[in-house]
């Protein structure tokens, strides 16, 4: 009985201690160096299997090998940087929501570089095994 409460005080107390919008974003620094360095597997790790990605002009990028695809086909095009600046985050139930722009560069093999900046969505969501994953991504140029 002693040991039930002891496991019942420690369960409370790690569970109140989770910041969902923390975690997500640590999942979106994690993806800004597996796409720097080129990480398709990094990448995919953080990605849930019924993962959804809307691109502005693109085909909808639907599960796991798409997302493979998708990357294969960016780092075919060159080098890729950049940061994700938030404007705001919402938390329901298991899914997290960040919004923002993203804002970066992409170095081509001829070394010409081109600046880019993308308004994003992104919802994470918790799965199973209590790991929270890239779930629906949009993302589209900004106006300026």
């Amino acid at each position: 009985m002693k040991y039930t409460a002891i496991f019942l005080v420690c369960l409370i107390a790690a569970c109140s201690s989770r910041n969902p919008v923390e975690e997500a974003k640590a999942i979106v620094v994690a993806h800004e160096s597996n796409v720097a360095s080129g990480n398709i597997d990094g990448i995919l790790d953080n990605t849930a299997d019924d993962i959804v990605v809307l691109a502005s002009g693109m085909p909808l990028v639907k599960g796991k090998q798409a997302v493979r695809d998708f990357y294969s086909g960016l780092f075919k095009m060159g080098k890729s940087q950049f940061i994700h600046e938030y404007q705001g985050s919402d938390v329901v139930g298991d899914i997290v929501i960040l919004f923002g722009t993203a804002k970066g560069s992409l170095t081509k093999p001829d070394s010409s570089t081109v600046q880019f900046a993308n308004n994003f969505i992104q919802a994470f969501r918790y799965q199973a095994d209590g790991k929270i994953k890239f779930w629906r991504v949009a993302f589209a140029p900004t106006s300026q």
